[in-house]
């Protein structure tokens, strides 16, 4: 009941919103400026594309650049369909009271994790020229092949994202209830299951090579626990020790429940 009350008393994170919504709100204007430079990224030109050979990729990549090049777009469409879903779970937290409370500061707090996340992936993107998978198909189409954005497969903006989601979910409920101890990790166990779909979908759809897919998996993993873990509010420990002299001399210990 003590744990209860200072759950409803404290707020887990400290948001300083005055601050960091119009700072979430430049590095989403800046993301979207950023996008369409990836847009307009210069495309292969047609002797550098016909000279691609998948024999000069890494073996463990190799097989993303051999799926059913029919069904590409389909898989494409089923992971764009899991990275949004993806996106939207952390609204489940809200069904817990002791989170729901705090709503205006995890939004705040969830729209800058994906901000710094999406600004990762962009500038990676923007810096990194890594063929997309399907360029190496025979079976693709030229006309698909000489198109833009096939250079930005490294790394993994769908899966990131996922991740990012996936992770933030895990860590913010693991901090409103310390009492899981370890069980913990089971979310986060669980929050891999997200970034993994996309990641196999975005492979199969020869949009990234597994590389690509597991960079994706750490960076948006990583942004989400340690953007809110760097809003944590360190709290004070309620266990004291005082040593006295007197009479008698010892140490005494002193617990207050907050």
């Amino acid at each position: 009941m003590g744990q209860n009350y200072d759950l409803m008393k404290v707020s887990i994170y400290k948001v300083s919103k005055k601050v960091e919504i119009p700072i979430t709100i430049a590095i989403f204007m800046s993301n979207y400026v950023g996008f369409k430079y990836l847009n307009n990224k210069t495309e292969l030109s047609f002797n550098e594309i016909m000279n691609l050979d998948e024999d000069n990729i890494w073996w463990f990549d190799r097989v993303a650049t051999q799926q059913n090049a029919d069904d590409r777009f389909r898989y494409q469409d089923v992971s764009d369909v899991i990275m949004n879903i993806s996106i939207a779970l952390p609204i489940f937290l809200m069904i817990d009271k002791d989170i729901r409370k705090d709503w205006l500061d995890l939004l705040v707090l969830y729209g800058e994790t994906h901000a710094v996340n999406t600004s990762l992936y962009i500038s990676s993107a923007a810096f990194i020229d890594r063929t997309r998978p399907f360029l190496y198909n025979p079976d693709v189409p030229y006309s698909d092949k000489s198109g833009t954005g096939t250079t930005i497969s490294f790394f993994s903006g769908h899966v990131s994202t996922a991740a990012t989601a996936s992770f933030f979910m895990a860590k913010v409920y693991s901090d409103y209830h310390p009492e899981l101890g370890n069980k913990k990790f089971w979310l986060f166990g669980a929050a891999i299951i997200p970034p993994a779909l996309v990641g196999l979908y975005r492979v199969k759809a020869m949009k990234h090579f597994p590389t690509d897919v597991i960079v994706g998996s750490v960076i948006g993993a990583a942004i989400g626990i340690i953007i809110p873990q760097l809003h944590k509010v360190k709290k004070k420990t309620n266990l004291s020790f005082i040593p006295y002299t007197g009479d008698i001399s010892g140490l005494k210990i002193q617990y207050t429940f907050r």
